[in-house]
């Protein structure tokens, strides 16, 4: 228990900053600047994806209030 909770000095704490430590940063860096591009594409992509969706639907409603002005209810008639 004693082990577990002993004090390590700072002047003994040392993390060397290798050659292997620098490229495994610079890659890790590289794929999260990927990764952000990523979500940034799918984003845009998502959004002129709905964009063209509410562009169907507000063609597609405008459609059947032309085709139903045409032929109106005669429902007070009968």
């Amino acid at each position: 228990m004693v082990n577990l909770l002993s004090y390590v000095k700072y002047s003994e704490a040392s993390f060397p900053m290798t050659s292997q430590y620098m490229a495994l940063l610079l890659i890790t860096t590289f794929i999260w600047i990927l990764l952000w591009f990523g979500y940034r594409q799918n984003k845009i992509n998502d959004e002129i994806k709905k964009k063209e969706k509410e562009e169907r639907i507000n063609a597609k409603t405008e459609r059947r209030r032309k085709l139903e002005s045409l032929y109106p209810n005669r429902k007070g008639n009968f």
